[in-house]
């Protein structure tokens, strides 16, 4: 069962920044805050968002990169996780944040480009069951 938002963007875009109770603007914490998703040990791989056709996956909807155990991430290859809103075959549109970006914002992430950290290839993400 995917995470959906329970809050409207609009509402998301006047908040701007979700904080933990340490005062961080983790990406976790602002899904698990918008989607009452579980704690990420709870976090199943869904469909992986570059395989979806249009409309398979629900705008709203919380994604994250996985390991290959299917496992939220702790290497030191990145994690993250985020609001779906779209894809196509080169990149997905997200709604995210991280502690120095400081708010969240909609950022586009290409999918299958050459770089360091699963947190910036779209081809790593997968819908949060």
């Amino acid at each position: 069962m995917p995470y959906l938002l329970k809050v409207s963007e609009q509402d998301i875009a006047e908040k701007e920044v979700y904080l933990n109770a340490k005062g961080n603007a983790e990406c976790v914490e602002f899904v698990r805050q918008t989607t009452s998703a579980p704690s990420t040990p709870n976090w199943r791989k869904g469909m992986r968002v570059a395989d979806a056709t249009l409309g398979q996956i629900q705008r709203g909807t919380a994604i994250a990169t996985f390991d290959d155990t299917g496992h939220y991430p702790v290497d030191s290859r990145g994690r993250h996780a985020a609001i779906y809103l779209s894809h196509d075959r080169f990149q997905i549109t997200v709604l995210d944040q991280w502690n120095s970006k400081g708010k969240v914002t909609r950022r586009s992430i290409g999918i299958g480009k050459k770089v360091t950290s699963r947190s910036n290839d779209g081809a790593t993400f997968y819908v949060i069951e």
